[in-house]
């Protein structure tokens, strides 16, 4: 009863926050697990992998445990949990997966763009198969120990005694300054001017492509090449609008006072962050979908 007095007195201004909280990641978790364990089913099946295949897998991973631990937060607001290392281990879970999954989107950008904008390169370097699936495997292996370490490094930022409740953090408690500057730098503004970068120049080469080959290709190749600049700018634009608002307001919970404006922003874009773990899925769906295709 005490605990769950102390999670209304945190929204006691606008318990309406509650009911956000309850209802918003509830569609996450069932869309997340529904359409995530589709991706993974359909991966099993896959005949022949390549390095591409690799790097969504471990998106895949990142995707499927966040959502995984989601029921944990949706419980939370019925019955606070006590405040134990339960909370820091799943607040680290939350950051190690949406770091994991911000790094190996980031790592899918620049090798997409290598690609396609060295195509010649690739195929002349003498990396076979086999060595450009152990570079993503390896790749994908450094992500997870790199997010792990980190993690245990600024674990005291997410120990129980600086918690209001199990998600929540006590108003006073702000995260360490070299914490946040991590997250901003190398947790998100790295990352997102390299996707952009190597996206923009991806649209860009494939673009130019299509004014060279429009008149000497067959439309199905023509169309292959505008789906995958479709799906390159909204990736793009997912990883943004997801990605952008959480990281805008770590600087604006650290640098203002707390109020039910400034938790309204927090709260909504910690929980358009979460929704990547349902929207990567439409990449997923067009690289399993080509697999599946070319099999026939």
């Amino acid at each position: 009863m005490v605990m769950e007095s102390n999670y209304s007195e945190i929204h006691k201004n606008d318990p309406s926050l509650i009911i956000f909280n309850r209802v918003a990641y509830t569609p996450v978790f069932i869309l997340g697990l529904v359409l995530n364990f589709s991706a993974l089913w359909c991966f099993k099946r896959t005949p022949q992998w390549t390095d591409t295949h690799i790097y969504m897998l471990n998106l895949l991973l990142t995707d499927f445990l966040l959502t995984l631990f989601l029921p944990f937060r949706i419980i939370e607001t019925f019955r606070p949990m006590k405040l134990t290392g339960l909370c820091t281990f799943l607040i680290c879970v939350h950051y190690t997966n949406m770091y994991a999954s911000i790094f190996t989107i980031t790592a899918i950008s620049i090798h997409r763009y290598s690609a396609v904008r060295f195509p010649i390169w690739n195929k002349s370097s003498g990396a076979s198969e086999a060595r450009r699936k152990k570079i993503a495997s390896g790749t994908c292996l450094f992500i997870w120990l790199f997010v792990i370490i980190l993690c245990i490094i600024f674990s005291p930022n997410m120990h129980s005694d600086k918690l209001r409740t199990c998600y929540v953090r006590k108003d006073a408690e702000k995260m360490s300054y070299q914490f946040l500057l991590v997250l901003e730098i190398l947790g998100y503004l790295l990352p997102i001017v390299t996707i952009t970068t190597c996206s923009t120049q991806t649209i860009r080469t494939l673009l130019k492509s299509l004014k060279d080959i429009r008149e000497h290709t067959e439309e199905e190749i023509i169309d292959k090449r505008k789906n995958v600049i479709a799906i390159i700018t909204a990736n793009m634009i997912v990883f943004i609008v997801c990605f952008t608002p959480i990281h805008a307001g770590y600087l604006v919970r650290y640098f203002s006072e707390l109020n039910n404006t400034v938790r309204y922003f927090y709260e909504v874009s910690e929980w358009l962050a979460t929704t990547n773990c349902c929207l990567d899925s439409v990449g997923y769906y067009f690289l399993l979908k080509k697999v599946f295709r070319d099999k026939r």
